[in-house]
C-alpha cells in the first residue's frame, strides 16, 4: 500500500498436530504427504461436527437429558480409596469423639489460647501474630524469652490456658528467612500436638478492599475433612474457637481442606435486600494463609520421647492421588 495505507499480513498457515505429522512422516513425496494430512484434517473436522450435532440432539432428547454429564478428571475425584475415610453416622467415631481431649469444648467450655513465637521474632512474624489475635477470640500474646517449649506448656496449663500456638520463621518454600513458616499447636493440658508448615500468608493490609473486623465471636466452617485423622485435626482447630458464635457480628472463619492443604479465610457477610435472604455477599477481612500437617504427636510436645500418632514421610507422597485428611 501507499503512504498512510495499512500493510496486509499474509494469512498464517495452521501447523498440523504433532501426532498427524508423525502419522505421515514415512511418506517421502511432499505433495502426497500434504494430501494425506488434508484428508486427516477433514476427517477430524467432520468428527467434531458430528459430536456437536449429537450433543444438541441429546440436549433435546428427554430420555438422555438427565444422564450424568462428563466430569473432568481431577486429583480430587480420582483420590485413592483409604480405609480411614469416614462414613456418615459412624458409631465408633462418635464414641471416640465423646471421649477425646476436645470433648469439653463442644459441651460449652470456653477456650483460652496463648500465642508465642521463636526467639527474636521478625516484624513480619509479629504482624502475623497480631492478625491471629484478632482472628481467634480469647487469645493472648506472650514473648518467648528463651523458655523451652515444655516449660511454656507447663506454665500455660497451670494458668488455665487450653491451647498453645508457637509460630516459627525461616527459609521454607523458597520464602524469606523472616517470613512465618511453621506453627506448633499444642492442646493443653493433655495434648495432642500438631505441627504444621505455614505458607502463602497474606495479612489484612495486603488484601484489597478488605473489611474491618469486630470483637464478635465468629462462626466457624470446617470443610472437607474426610478421614479419621482429618476429623481429629478439625476438632483440634475447632477447639480454638468458642462454640457459641455471635451471629450479629456476621463474621465467619473458614478452614477448607483440599489435597491435605488447609486454606484459612476470614470474611464478613451481608444479606443484600434485593436477594431476599437467599444469597449472601462476602467481604474478606484477612488474614489468609495455608497450613500443611507435618506431624501429630500424642500428648504435649516432647522432641525426644514423644509418641507420634501420624508423621509425614516423603515416601508417602509416591502417589499424587493419596491424601490423608
Amino acid at each position: 500500500g501507499g503512504e498512510g495505507g495499512s500493510t496486509r499480513m499474509p494469512p498464517s498457515r495452521k501447523v498440523p498436530a504433532a501426532e498427524d505429522r508423525e502419522t505421515v512422516k514415512h511418506i517421502k513425496n511432499k505433495v502426497k504427504r500434504n494430501e494425506v494430512l488434508g484428508r486427516i484434517k477433514k476427517q477430524k473436522k467432520e468428527l467434531k461436527r458430528d459430536k456437536k450435532e449429537q450433543k444438541k440432539k441429546d440436549q433435546n432428547d428427554p430420555e438422555k437429558k438427565d444422564l450424568p454429564k462428563n466430569v473432568p478428571k481431577t486429583l480430587d475425584n480420582m483420590r485413592e480409596h483409604d480405609e480411614t475415610i469416614l462414613v456418615s453416622e459412624d458409631e465408633e467415631v462418635a464414641g471416640d469423639e465423646d471421649e477425646d481431649e476436645f470433648r469439653k469444648y463442644f459441651d460449652g467450655d470456653t477456650p483460652k489460647t496463648i500465642i508465642t513465637t521463636n526467639n527474636h521474632p521478625s516484624k513480619g512474624l509479629i504482624d502475623f501474630v497480631k492478625t491471629l489475635l484478632m482472628l481467634i477470640p480469647g487469645s493472648y500474646y506472650y514473648a518467648r524469652r528463651n523458655f523451652e517449649i515444655k516449660q511454656i506448656c507447663e506454665w500455660s496449663g497451670e494458668r488455665g490456658f487450653t491451647n498453645l500456638i508457637i509460630l516459627g520463621q525461616g527459609l521454607q518454600l523458597n520464602g524469606h528467612k523472616r517470613n512465618p513458616c511453621s506453627m506448633l499447636l499444642v492442646h493443653l493440658p493433655e495434648g495432642p500436638t500438631a505441627h504444621f508448615r505455614v505458607s502463602s500468608v497474606k495479612l489484612p493490609d495486603q488484601i484489597r478492599g478488605r473489611a474491618t473486623t469486630s470483637r464478635h465471636k465468629p462462626e466457624l466452617i470446617l470443610n472437607n475433612f474426610s478421614t479419621r485423622l482429618g476429623m481429629r485435626i478439625s476438632r483440634a482447630l475447632a477447639s480454638l474457637f468458642p462454640q457459641d458464635p455471635e451471629f450479629t457480628g456476621r463474621r465467619v472463619v473458614t478452614v477448607h481442606c483440599q489435597r491435605d492443604f488447609l486454606f484459612w479465610r476470614h470474611h464478613r457477610y451481608i444479606f443484600p435486600e434485593d436477594k431476599k435472604g437467599k444469597k449472601a455477599r462476602l467481604q474478606e477481612i484477612g488474614p489468609r494463609f495455608t497450613l500443611k500437617l507435618k506431624s501429630l504427636q500424642a500428648g504435649t510436645f516432647d522432641s525426644t520421647r514423644g509418641e507420634y500418632e501420624w508423621i509425614h514421610k516423603k515416601e508417602k507422597e509416591e502417589s499424587k492421588k493419596r491424601f490423608f485428611l
